[in-house]
C-alpha cells in the first residue's frame, strides 16, 4: 500500500485487554497444573521401575509434555493478541499433542497401545495446522469430529494385534509412521513460510517429519533409531514450546513496561498542566446544540460538504494523504452537529451522509495517497457505515475512530474493525494523551496509527512534559510498528520540536490548511 510507504503491520504483545487483567487467573492455574501433570505423569512409573530405560523413557516424555503445554498457551496468548483462528487451532492441536502424550505414559507395558498413541501424538499438532483454514471457513464444527474419527481410526489400525511381533516393529507400523512422516512435512512446508510465531511451529514440524522417519526405519523397539526418533519427537514439541513462549513472555513484558512508563507520563502531566482533563475533548454541556429540526433539515437535503486536510511525512514534506473532515456552514462546530445527531438518535444517518460524502472523493485523490474517514465506534454497529467502507478501495482508506461516544462493546468493535483490515484498511485513534481513555483505545483497539491530541502540539516547542510524553508514545509506537501523527502543528518550532522527537506524520495549518473539496478541484 503507497499510501503508507510500506509500512507493516503493527506487532502488539500486549493483550487487548488491560496487562493487569492478562487472560486471567483461573487460565494460570490451568497452565500451573498442566505443568504438573506433563512431568509428574511421566515420570510416575520410575517409582516402581527405576531402570535407566524408564528414566530416559520419563525424562524424555515429561520435556515433550512441558513442551506440548508451553507451545499451546503461548499461541493461545498471541491468538488472544491478534484474533488469529490459525494460531488458535493449532494451539489446540498441541493440547491435544499433551493428553496423548499422557495417555501414552500411563499405558504401561501394552506395546500396541503405546505405539498407537504415539503416532497420534505425533499427528495431532499437524492435524490443527493444516486444518486450520478449514475454521476461518466456518467449519470449526465439522473438522473437530473429522479430525477425532481420523485419529480413533488410526488407532484402531495401529493397535491390530500383527504391528508388534515380539520387540519388532511390522510393515503396518513402519507405514504409519511414514505416512505421519508426510503429512507432519506438508505441515512444514506449509508453516515454515509464515512469520512468528507460525515459524517456529514449521520449525517443530520439521523434526517432527524427521522423528517419524526415524521412527519408521528403526530395526527393532528401543534400537538406536528408535531411540533418536523418540528425541526427535519430543524435540519437536519442546523447541516450539520454548521458543514461542520466550517470544510472547519478554515481547508481554517489554511493551508492559513501556506501557506503564506511558501511563505514568499521562499522570504526570494531567498533574502539571490543565490542557489534559482526562476526557474527551468534545464538551460534555448541551448549551447551544442545533435543534432537532435542523439536525433534521441537514440529513434531507444532504447538506454536507467536506474539506480535505493533507497528511505530511515530517522528515521529507511529503503529502501521504488527506483527512476528510466533515463542515455544514454556519457557526456551529463539526462536533456539535454530531453530538446533537446523537441526542436526537440521528448519528447513524448523519454518518452515513458524511462518511458517504468523504468516500466519494476517493477517485479524486492520486493512486498514492489515502484518505482518512472519522467514524464512531457506536457506527461501526450500522450495517450502513460498514457497508460503505466495505465498498471502497480499503487499501487507500484510513478509518479513524473518534470520540463522539464512548465505546460500548470492545469485543465487537475490535471484530469489526479487523473484517476492515482484512480488507487493507489501516485504523487510526484519534485524541491519544487527551486522558486515560484515549489510552484505553490504543491498547483496545491496537490501531495502525496513534494520532496524538493537538493538546499535546500546542506546547511541545516549549512544554518539557509534554515533550516526555510525546517521546514516550513515539518510542512505544515504534516498539510496536505503530505510526505517531501529530495533530494541529501550526509553528514552525512545533514543526521542528515533532521532527526532533522523531514523529513520523502531521498535520496542521502550519502544514496545510483544509480545502473544502469543490474549491480544491478548481485550485488543482
Amino acid at each position: 500500500m503507497a499510501a503508507t510507504e510500506g509500512a507493516r503491520r503493527p506487532s502488539w504483545a500486549l493483550p487487548p485487554h488491560p496487562p493487569e487483567t492478562w487472560l486471567g487467573a483461573l487460565w494460570l492455574m490451568a497452565l500451573a497444573l498442566a505443568l504438573a501433570l506433563a512431568v509428574l505423569v511421566p515420570l510416575g512409573p520410575i517409582w516402581s521401575d527405576g531402570s535407566d530405560h524408564q528414566v530416559l523413557l520419563g525424562g524424555l516424555r515429561a520435556a515433550a509434555g512441558v513442551g506440548a503445554v508451553l507451545a499451546g498457551f503461548a499461541l493461545l496468548v498471541q491468538s488472544t493478541i491478534n484474533g488469529d483462528r490459525w494460531v488458535r487451532w493449532t494451539s489446540a492441536g498441541y493440547a491435544l499433542a499433551f493428553l496423548l502424550i499422557l495417555a501414552r505414559s500411563s499405558g504401561g507395558a501394552d506395546r500396541d497401545l503405546v505405539e498407537a498413541l504415539s503416532v497420534l501424538s505425533v499427528l495431532a499438532v499437524p492435524a490443527g495446522a493444516l486444518t486450520a483454514p478449514w475454521s476461518r471457513r466456518g467449519l470449526g464444527l465439522v473438522t473437530v469430529p473429522a479430525v477425532l474419527l481420523a485419529a480413533a481410526a488410526a488407532a484402531a489400525v495401529a493397535a491390530r494385534p500383527d504391528l508388534l511381533d515380539g520387540a519388532a516393529l511390522r510393515p503396518g507400523t513402519r507405514v504409519a509412521w511414514l505416512l505421519t512422516a508426510a503429512v507432519c512435512a506438508v505441515g512444514c512446508v506449509r508453516w515454515i513460510r509464515f512469520p512468528v510465531p507460525r515459524r517456529w511451529v514449521g520449525a517443530g514440524l520439521g523434526l517432527a517429519t524427521l522423528a517419524a522417519v526415524l521412527r519408521a526405519s528403526a530395526g527393532v523397539q528401543h534400537d538406536g533409531r528408535w531411540w533418536a526418533g523418540l528425541a526427535m519427537e519430543d524435540l519437536a514439541l519442546l523447541v516450539p514450546g520454548v521458543a514461542v513462549t520466550t517470544r510472547t513472555v519478554l515481547g508481554y513484558g517489554l511493551q508492559s513496561r513501556r506501557w506503564r512508563r506511558l501511563e505514568e507520563e499521562v499522570r504526570a502531566l494531567r498533574r502539571g498542566s490543565r490542557l489534559l482533563e482526562g476526557r474527551s475533548i468534545t464538551p460534555e454541556d448541551d448549551e447551544g446544540l442545533p435543534g432537532q429540526a435542523e439536525v433534521r433539515a441537514i440529513l434531507d437535503a444532504g447538506a454536507v460538504r467536506v474539506a480535505l486536510q493533507p497528511v505530511i511525512v515530517l522528515p521529507t514534506g511529503a503529502v501521504l494523504g488527506h483527512e476528510a473532515l466533515s463542515r455544514f456552514g454556519g457557526r456551529v462546530p463539526t462536533d456539535r452537529w454530531f453530538k446533537a445527531a446523537n441526542r436526537y438518535g440521528l448519528g447513524d444517518e448523519l454518518e452515513r451522509l458524511c462518511l458517504g460524502a468523504a468516500l466519494d472523493l476517493l477517485p479524486t485523490l492520486p493512486q498514492q495517497e489515502f484518505l482518512a474517514v472519522n467514524v464512531s465506534p457506536a457506527a461501526l454497529a450500522d450495517p450502513g457505515v460498514v457497508g460503505l467502507l466495505e465498498g471502497a478501495d480499503l487499501r487507500r482508506v484510513v478509518v479513524e475512530i473518534t470520540e463522539h461516544e464512548a465505546v460500548a462493546d470492545y469485543a465487537f468493535t475490535r471484530a469489526v474493525l479487523g473484517r476492515l483490515r482484512s480488507a487493507g484498511a489501516r485504523i487510526a485513534v484519534d485524541d491519544t494523551g487527551a486522558g486515560f481513555a484515549s489510552l484505553r483505545h490504543v491498547l483496545m483497539l491496537q490501531p495502525d496509527i496513534i494520532k496524538l491530541d493537538i493538546g499535546l502540539t500546542r506546547d511541545v516547542d516549549v512544554d518539557r512534559r509534554q515533550q516526555a510524553l510525546v517521546r514516550a508514545v513515539t518510542a512505544f509506537a515504534a516498539q510496536v510498528g505503530t505510526t505517531v501523527l501529530a495533530e494541529g502543528v501550526e509553528t514552525a518550532a512545533q514543526l521542528d520540536s515533532l521532527r526532533d522527537i522523531g514523529v513520523h506524520l502531521g498535520q496542521g495549518w502550519h502544514l496545510g490548511v483544509p480545502v473544502l473539496a469543490g474549491d480544491r478541484d478548481r485550485t488543482n
